[in-house]
């Protein structure tokens, strides 16, 4: 069976990709931070570590039984220094697997910020780069991410997803949270296109790539629907679950990055992410399934359905 140790379990996207390792058969270790977000995974058949993502050097022995190490961690006070540590460590980790044989798979998480304003023309992973200043870093972490090509036993690859919805997290807690109170603030200018992608399908997309590494070492992919989504359209459908509620809806200037990310526009083609993995984004769009994401939103979150 194979071993896959996932980094930054306790996130959004983390627990969602536990879970499909999981149901596809694999044997999941991942990282939480908390005995209670180890019971939840464990409660999914799940091997929990309870651990800092910064004591690298208390998960030796998890490196080494792992074949596959997927990384959705992030750490937001120090994101260079933290993932250049974990680059280090899975880089090390190769060089132990001499003894055993076989390759370690690594599979990174950047985003598709750092492909910046698109215009309404699709783009690529391809097409050069533009990211937005508080993520430029991600670009630099990429180059080194794939750098591990030259290093013994590891197969490095990167996945950039784009804006991530469904079930409890990321930035369309906002946008419910906003219809709960009558209130919706967004960043922007609300006539801007967004590249999203479901968090089970981001999910499911790590697992055919962890399938299919041999043949992707080295190489960036994205994720996300086939269609972007206009922010004048998630409002107009976020309105209709109101019914004759009275909804604002307001903007405002970006004033960090993530707001920064929100006002892009952006339309991403993943044909060759597609081609390459043989993977499908099969769950609705954000305007799509509204009404069954904002019921899953308030069900996770306390609210009467």
């Amino acid at each position: 069976m194979t071993n896959v140790l996932i980094l930054g379990a306790s996130g959004y996207t983390g627990k969602e990709v536990s879970r499909a390792f999981s149901r596809a058969g694999f044997c999941v270790r991942s990282l939480v931070r908390s005995d209670e977000e180890a019971r939840l995974l464990a409660q999914d058949e799940i091997y929990p570590i309870v651990g800092d993502i910064k004591r690298l050097d208390l998960l030796t022995e998890k490196f080494d039984e792992a074949d596959v190490i997927v990384d959705t961690s992030i750490d937001y006070n120090e994101p260079l220094e933290s993932t250049r540590n974990i680059l280090n460590a899975v880089r090390q980790a190769g060089e132990r697997r001499a003894h055993r044989g076989g390759q370690l798979t690594y599979i990174h998480t950047s985003g598709v910020w750092v492909q910046g304003e698109t215009g309404h023309q699709g783009v690529s992973q391809d097409s050069n780069l533009q990211p937005l200043e508080g993520v430029a870093w991600r670009v630099r972490i990429e180059q080194e991410t794939l750098e591990l090509t030259r290093a013994p036993n590891v197969r490095p690859i990167v996945l950039r997803p784009a804006l991530v919805y469904g079930r409890n997290g990321g930035f369309f807690d906002r946008v419910f949270a906003g219809l709960i109170a009558g209130n919706i603030r967004l960043p922007g200018t609300l006539e801007n296109n967004l590249s999203t992608i479901h968090v089970d399908d981001l999910a499911e997309l790590y697992v055919k790539i962890a399938e299919r590494a041999p043949v992707l070492k080295g190489q960036v992919l994205t994720a996300a629907n086939r269609s972007s989504e206009p922010v004048q359209d998630i409002i107009r459908a976020v309105r209709r679950l109101a019914g004759k509620r009275e909804i604002q809806v307001e903007s405002y200037r970006p004033s960090n990055v993530s707001d920064e990310g929100v006002a892009l526009t952006q339309v991403i083609d993943t044909r060759i992410t597609r081609a390459v993995t043989g993977w499908e984004p099969r769950k609705r769009t954000f305007v799509e399934g509204v009404a069954e994401y904002y019921q899953s939103w308030k069900a996770v979150n306390g609210q009467q359905i």
